[in-house]
């Protein structure tokens, strides 16, 4: 008797299914260490719990957004040390140009960093007692 195999369209399902759950987990957790790093320095200098967080915010997604602009603003080649190992382009022995994988791994985690980025800012805005939305 054959084993049982999903369908296709429930395999791709499962399979974003488990990305998004990845990608939420990862959100979380960099939204819940800005905001107890913020928390923890704003008590530490006296200052305004929610103004505190929003400034934390908005350097979280400021480093965000220069990630992004970093992965994003890399060129198609790659360096290689002596071994053969990857290593920084500026103290290469040898330069090759980057697998189709490479560039598109460095172009999605831009395109995460950038959502990131945005999101932590815009939640930054949004509790900033110093800046009302409306």
């Amino acid at each position: 008797m054959p084993a049982h195999r999903p369908s296709p369209s429930r395999t791709s399902a499962l399979v974003l299914v488990q990305a998004a759950r990845r990608l939420l987990l990862i959100f979380g957790a960099v939204l819940g260490s800005t905001v107890v790093v913020s928390l923890i320095l704003g008590l530490a200098a006296g200052k305004s719990l929610g103004r505190s967080v929003a400034i934390g915010l908005y350097v979280a997604g400021a480093v965000a957004l220069l990630g992004c602009f970093v992965m994003g603003a890399r060129g198609p080649l790659r360096g290689t040390g002596s071994a053969g190992e990857n290593s920084p382009i500026l103290v290469a022995r040898k330069v090759r140009r980057a697998t189709p994988d490479e560039r598109t791994e460095a172009s999605r985690t831009a395109i995460l960093l950038f959502a990131l980025g945005i999101v932590l800012v815009v939640i930054g805005s949004v509790i900033d007692p110093a800046h009302k939305a409306f």
